[in-house]
């Protein structure tokens, strides 16, 4: 029997910076079949990598894609592992199924940490729902949390 208590931590209120919202970091976490098999994928576009990399003052767009895939109405969508409220705040909804009553989309501010050590990795949770059928004509749910990361700052490139 384990003894640790699982914390996870919500965002702050207010964003730690106001960064710009033009060109967002795009995370897209997909939901799929693939070969028989249920695949679970998650990258930052145009990166390649299973992570967020801060590189500046940024706004973070994290994409839910899949007609399964849907952000936790009971849960924060997006909660750390540790205290980081001064890094990331300001969590917005967006992209609304009112059908389903859910969304798809979150953005939230994340502060660069200037002076961090290349790599420092900050654990963060993404709480979903996931719709499992629709049983006398309600949908029924299951609660999961996928655990990527975001480094802040980023490894350096050699």
């Amino acid at each position: 029997m384990s003894t640790l208590n699982y914390v996870q931590h919500g965002l702050a209120t207010l964003p730690p910076v106001y960064a710009d919202a033009e060109t967002p970091i795009r995370f897209d976490v997909t939901l799929k079949a693939e070969r028989g098999k249920v695949v679970l994928h998650y990258e930052q576009a145009g990166a390649g990598k299973d992570y967020i990399a801060i590189t500046a003052d940024s706004v973070v767009e994290i994409v839910l894609h899949g007609d399964q895939l849907y952000f936790s109405r009971e849960l924060e969508a997006i909660t750390t592992k540790e205290p980081l409220s001064s890094f990331y705040g300001g969590l917005e909804y967006d992209g609304y199924d009112e059908k389903l009553d859910r969304y798809k989309i979150v953005r939230f501010q994340a502060r660069y940490n200037a002076g961090g050590k290349y790599g420092t990795r900050h654990g963060f949770n993404i709480n979903v729902d996931l719709l499992q059928a629709f049983h006398r004509a309600k949908p029924k749910w299951v609660t999961l949390t996928i655990d990527p990361e975001i480094t802040n700052p980023p490894p350096k490139d050699n």
